[in-house]
């Protein structure tokens, strides 16, 4: 069976507790629980996979349990710990680290709480994000 010009995705999601204050409105300190959300594009290996869901979950946990139940503004050093702020960490977190596992890149990231969401999506990518609801 030939497979050219096709690219597969894999995504795992994970939960996180944090507190946070972000300029405007919320300036207060407050919290959110987060499911964060990480997807990769590639070609298969030699077991048929892009990435083991388990590499790639163990990936995304370690980057998650430094921010669990922490306040957000002291682990990435802003003054406002906006949900961009955390997608643009969790991105930078496992991005370089999935390059030791497989030939794969990491081209979505989401951090949803239940009003909403927020996400990294590499330009150029062919993942749709899954509908809500």
């Amino acid at each position: 069976m030939s497979m050219r010009g096709v690219v597969f995705g894999v995504c795992v999601e994970g939960w996180v507790s944090v507190a946070l204050r972000v300029k405007g409105e919320k300036r207060s300190l407050h919290g959110h629980d987060y499911v964060v959300r990480v997807c990769a594009e590639g070609g298969l290996d030699e077991a048929g996979m892009v990435v083991d869901h388990s590499i790639l979950y163990r990936l995304l946990r370690g980057c998650l349990d430094s921010l669990d139940y922490q306040v957000l503004n002291d682990v990435l050093e802003a003054e406002s710990a906006t949900a961009e702020r955390l997608v643009g960490y969790v991105y930078n977190c496992v991005a370089p680290k999935l390059k030791d596992y497989a030939d794969a890149s990491i081209v979505y990231v989401e951090a949803c709480t239940p009003r909403g969401y927020c996400s990294y999506l590499r330009a150029g990518t062919t993942y749709t994000p899954r509908k809500r609801g």
